[in-house]
């Protein structure tokens, strides 16, 4: 078990290595229109600019990026002073770097990702980015391997020399999938990986290029929805009890019987959670925060719809599930004054 742990935790340093020579999209002001006397001594007086910020989504494929362009339309609507755009990312560890580098307002991670990031573990040892904070819980996260239904494959041991996709280098669905091999005994010397997105990954597998693919996607996002209709893809049970003792942050989930098409048995996966983060480099103040968490689930319903997973997944009575990394202040004043009790280790 040890084993499998100090494999995974090396991984995610190489990664974090791997993807500092991407960038998000960094934060400015812009000016707008102010009279001479406006607030400068005047803590309370409305903002004279226009901050801009961006938040950091995923890939274009899934269901993150559209929740992540609908939500900053929301704040831009209903935020004086701050305006918001989502933006396609390579998901969790770019965006945490973008937080914590204050190039980015806003992010969604993973929760085990975020955590190893706050606490300085795994990749991030020595380079804890302790100034990461959550938001709120969005969507649930789901590792499902797909192969097709002829390929004689029916579990993970069975992908040893097969040629799989692993995720988009350097991302969190990689980290994850070499996590999922390494649990089996498995890493790239015994299988032949390549890297794609989950959109290429589906095609690839669809036209017999590869063997199987590895997802970290809701259940029936786009990507996998078009590959279970387009041919004959199943999905892999992920069941040995060593995964989820060395990952605590994934608990085992059943796949129901005809959730896909092929698919006419129960499949057990792992599940964790998508979390909404922001940083205290962010540029963003406690009343910001404030006023962003408050115009998102007040107005759930301009955002809501951007994906059938959001609509059933992203809901206030799991506002903090899955969330182990402190909350930011703005976030927890808001939550509290509508009733949600905050544990205190989620305090700071």
């Amino acid at each position: 078990m040890k084993r499998f742990l100090t494999v995974f935790l090396s991984i995610a340093m190489v990664l974090a290595l791997a993807a500092c020579g991407g960038g998000g999209q960094a934060q400015s002001s812009t000016p707008a229109p102010s009279t001479p006397d406006a607030s400068a001594s005047d803590p309370d007086a409305s903002r004279t600019e226009t901050l801009r910020i961006t938040i950091g989504t995923a890939g274009t494929s899934g269901a993150l990026y559209p929740m992540g362009v609908a939500m900053a339309e929301t704040i831009t609507k209903h935020v004086e002073g701050i305006s918001a755009t989502g933006e396609a990312t390579a998901a969790s560890i770019e965006n945490l770097r973008n937080l914590h580098e204050g190039k980015m307002g806003m992010a969604i991670s993973q929760t085990e990702v975020a955590s190893f990031a706050y606490n300085g573990t795994g990749a991030y040892e020595g380079n804890a980015y302790t100034d990461i904070r959550a938001m709120f819980a969005t969507i649930n996260n789901y590792l499902q391997v797909f192969t097709l239904k002829n390929s004689g494959i029916t579990s993970i041991a069975d992908l040893e020399g097969k040629t799989v996709s692993m995720g988009a280098a350097g991302s969190g669905g990689e980290l994850a999938a070499r996590a999922l091999l390494a649990a089996y005994d498995l890493d790239y010397t015994k299988v032949n990986a390549q890297f794609m997105g989950e959109s290429d990954g589906s095609a690839a597998l669809s036209d017999g290029k590869i063997d199987a693919m590895i997802a970290t996607n809701p259940i029936n996002s786009a990507a996998l929805t078009e590959l279970t209709t387009s041919c004959e893809a199943v999905l892999i049970p992920i069941d040995a009890d060593a995964f989820y003792q060395a990952y605590p942050a994934y608990v085992p989930y059943t796949v129901p019987a005809g959730t896909y098409p092929n698919n006419d048995t129960d499949v057990v996966i792992p599940r964790s959670r998508i979390i909404m983060c922001t940083s205290t480099n962010s540029g963003l103040t406690d009343d910001d925060i404030y006023e962003i968490t408050k115009a998102i689930w007040e107005n759930r319903d301009e955002w809501a719809s951007s994906a059938k997973s959001v609509e059933t997944q992203t809901v206030w009575e799991d506002v903090l599930v899955g969330i182990d990394i402190p909350l930011h202040p703005g976030a927890i004043r808001y939550l509290e004054e509508k009733g949600v009790k905050v544990p205190d280790n989620l305090k700071g």
